[in-house]
């Protein structure tokens, strides 16, 4: 297997060498060959707070980090339904490279809305590994032909340990008083990592916080957080597909959504393939004194993958806009709330599973246990956040104004 995966630079669907994935199938058949050796390393990464490099190479090498990478920029511009589909597919067996394969697998969009030089230069190799860290403290002046950032400091940094370079959010101090909310793109050597990962769950992602105490940022590598929100980016337009004129605020949550969602699935599955071990020599009374448990496998399972299908056919309704306004305001206010209706509705759904796994599944090496723990954790994201979702979405239906996603002002 693994000389079959080092080997797909030199077949045909590669781009000057360069590892990409032909087709929706293709990205399928690869993640799966993965999946034995993901599975295998679940364990210790965890223990070690850190995904195996050695697993983050041969994902690199496989040409997935590249999934929704355009083109001109050496990637594979397939779809964030297949991103959705891959992420899940690594989540069933391990939620924490599951995570850090859809946070660095998309930013390989995000940086698309960058200006054209930011892109070239950053996405000069595209095997090149992004982290984030959406909102960074410190402050952020104009200086000579770009930008001085002091003090900065931010939490969850997921994948910085693979990462080059890392995007963060803040708001421009102006000569005015104003601020001006932007995104920019930093280089690994300015950030110092800070070993604070110690969580409940997700230990192997090593989402360290980062500290960048004095760094200079040249103006081409940052955006106005405003064309973000509006789909209008100067850097969006050297890329054809509507997908990179879309806001930002509908499009980032796909390339993590998939984790809880895979992991829910994978829970499920595991836990039925051990019942199913137990009671394979057991007489039909004992069978039948399961009934119950049984049929909350069949109910639990049906909610995860309606949840899954949820999340798939909004992705594939970006997918298939040839223009952002091809979706309605309604559909637009529908994508965060399906993103929180199906990672809490797979939450609930695992928590079930582990309230009958019985007293074994508290012990640290069960793998259920770990899974309870990384999913309910995954599930804490801003973006899953039922109550907010749920209230835009209703506010949209009502025909009330929607409240505003900014990057906070800094102080």
């Amino acid at each position: 297997m693994a000389s079959e995966m080092l080997t797909n630079a030199e077949k045909p669907g590669t781009m000057s060498g360069r590892p990409v994935v032909a087709s929706s199938a293709v990205a399928l058949a690869r993640v799966r060959e993965l999946l034995p050796e993901i599975a295998a390393v679940d364990g210790s990464s965890e223990a070690d707070r850190h995904l195996s490099d050695a697993l983050v190479d041969r994902i690199r090498a496989s040409g997935l980090f590249g999934l929704v990478m355009p083109e001109n920029l050496g990637g594979s511009e397939l779809s964030f339904a297949d991103l959705v589909r891959v992420t899940a597919e690594i989540g069933s067996v391990s939620g924490s490279a599951a995570w850090i394969y859809g946070v660095l697998a998309g930013h390989s969009w995000l940086i698309n809305l960058f200006p054209e030089q930011a892109q070239r230069e950053i996405m000069a190799d595209p095997t090149t590994l992004i982290g984030t860290v959406f909102r960074l403290n410190g402050e952020i002046v104009e200086y000579e032909d770009g930008y001085k950032l002091t003090g900065g400091n931010g939490r969850f940094c997921s994948g910085i340990d693979y990462a080059n370079w890392v995007i963060i959010g803040n708001a421009v101090k102006k000569a005015d008083g104003s601020m001006e909310p932007r995104f920019f793109v930093v280089p690994k050597t300015d950030i110092q990592v800070v070993d604070d990962w110690q969580t409940m769950g997700m230990r192997a992602t090593g989402s360290r916080s980062i500290k960048i105490d004095n760094a200079f940022i040249p103006a081409h590598r940052s955006v106005n957080f405003a064309d973000m929100l509006s789909g209008s980016t100067p850097g969006a337009q050297m890329h054809e597909g509507a997908i990179y004129r879309m806001p930002f605020a509908d499009i980032a949550p796909f390339s993590i959504v998939g984790a809880p969602l895979g992991m829910a699935k994978g829970m499920v599955k595991r836990f039925a393939e051990d019942l199913g071990k137990r009671l394979a020599d057991a007489d039909p009374l004992e069978v039948a004194e399961q009934s119950a448990t049984l049929a909350r496998i069949g109910e639990v399972s049906a909610e995860i993958d309606a949840a899954l299908a949820l999340v798939i056919a909004d992705a594939e309704m970006i997918d298939r806009a040839k223009d952002p306004s091809d979706i309605s305001q309604l559909q637009r206010a529908q994508i965060p709330r399906n993103w929180a209706f199906a990672v809490q509705r797979a939450r609930h759904a695992a928590n079930r599973i582990f309230e009958v796994a019985g007293g074994s599944a508290i012990y640290n090496g069960s793998e259920i246990q770990r899974v309870f723990r990384d999913l309910n954790s995954a599930a804490q994201h801003f973006a899953f956040t039922w109550d907010r979702a749920m209230t835009g979405y209703g506010r949209r239906a009502a025909g009330l104004k929607q409240g505003e996603f900014a990057v906070p002002r800094r102080k």
